[in-house]
């Protein structure tokens, strides 16, 4: 792509397009982690 190496263009869209993935099941995993806390404290 772009007449870059192969490795050139994994580094310098792979690891963003990872970041990204990382970010959004990161957040989808702990989007009701405050409801989770409160019914520990609850109970």
């Amino acid at each position: 792509m772009f007449g870059l190496p192969a490795e050139t263009v994994l580094l310098v869209f792979g690891f963003p397009v990872f970041w990204i993935v990382y970010t959004i099941v990161f957040l989808y995993r702990s989007r009701d982690w405050r409801n989770e806390k409160l019914e520990d404290d609850v109970s």
